[in-house]
């Protein structure tokens, strides 16, 4: 999957119009993240339909062993969640969608996981397919990509980019939500910048 995500990373930084922005704002950006930590941190991405807010949610434990933090989407539709993963190699950091961690059902064993389940090669194809969506880019102030998600307490990066979320909101939103009745939601392929850091951290989630 490796040569996936090189290809998505150099489509989504390879154009001018998505770097101009982030630089007219990278001072702006560093100073804000200087002094916010990743879990304060407030990001967004602006749209047509309305503005698309990130953030980093902390757990109570560690939800994954890449990171305490959850990830929370915010479209003006609804709230989407994923944990990460980080693989060896160049291939970088995946989000794995995941149900709400604040709901009481997630306070034994986490939140469940949305991935499809792999029973067949054709089912192992479109998890593959999805995962190659899900490629998550915490960039620095110089737009050089971490090779991990923050987590508690560690500065929040300036930007994020989520190239081919848009794509999967758009086309495999079931399998990013637990909403039976969750239409394809649009996203637009740019960076979050940070815009806000909160005065204290959203309450911990399960597990």
């Amino acid at each position: 999957m490796a040569h996936v995500f090189r290809a998505a990373l150099r489509c989504a930084l390879g154009s001018g119009l998505l770097l101009a922005p982030a630089l007219a704002h990278a001072e702006e950006a560093q100073a804000g993240a200087a002094s916010c930590p990743a879990e304060r941190a407030v990001y967004t991405l602006p749209s047509e339909e309305g503005d698309i807010h990130a953030s980093f949610i902390p757990a109570r434990h560690w939800p994954s062993a890449a990171s305490d933090l959850y990830f929370k989407l915010t479209t003006p539709r609804r709230d989407y969640w994923f944990s990460f993963a980080v693989s060896n190699g160049y291939s970088g950091i995946t989000l794995l969608p995941v149900g709400n961690p604040y709901d009481p059902a997630a306070e034994d064993g986490g939140p469940a996981s949305l991935l499809p389940e792999t029973e067949s090669p054709e089912d192992q194809d479109a998890e593959l397919e999805l995962l190659a969506k899900l490629r998550f880019l915490p960039l620095d102030a110089n737009l050089m990509v971490a090779e991990n998600p923050p987590s508690a307490g560690q500065e929040a990066p300036p930007y994020l980019m989520t190239p081919e979320l848009g794509e999967a909101l758009w086309y495999d939103v079931a399998m990013l939500t637990p909403d039976p009745e969750a239409e394809a939601d649009s996203m637009p392929r740019g960076a979050f910048r940070i815009t806000g850091c909160l005065a204290e951290a959203p309450a911990k989630a399960w597990p």
